[in-house]
């Protein structure tokens, strides 16, 4: 087995350390270590398939999030708009 150092800043090091006593852990070692192992074992990824959404319905999420300022969410309807998915049921309305 090899050894491997990291350095974290110390709120994700208490962080680590929190998750490492919640999840059983014995180390924080046994916490990174399993984490790693998941990720490099997930073989049974799961793609979903894209539903488009109405592009009004899709604006007035993002607006309720109250996140994102309106010059943004109206950049990102204009894009979603100008795509291939979203284009193209212009054009036959």
């Amino acid at each position: 087995m090899n050894t491997l150092t990291i350095s974290l800043p110390s709120q994700i090091a208490k962080k680590v350390d929190f998750e490492t006593k919640k999840q059983g852990f014995a180390t924080r070692s046994e916490f990174v270590g399993s984490l790693l192992k998941r990720y490099f074992t997930q073989k049974d990824l799961v793609f979903q398939e894209f539903k488009p959404q109405a592009l009004n319905k899709i604006k007035n999420d993002f607006e309720k999030t109250g996140r994102y300022n309106k010059k943004f969410v109206d950049s990102m309807i204009k894009g979603l708009s100008a795509s291939s998915v979203y284009a193209s049921k212009a054009s036959k309305s």
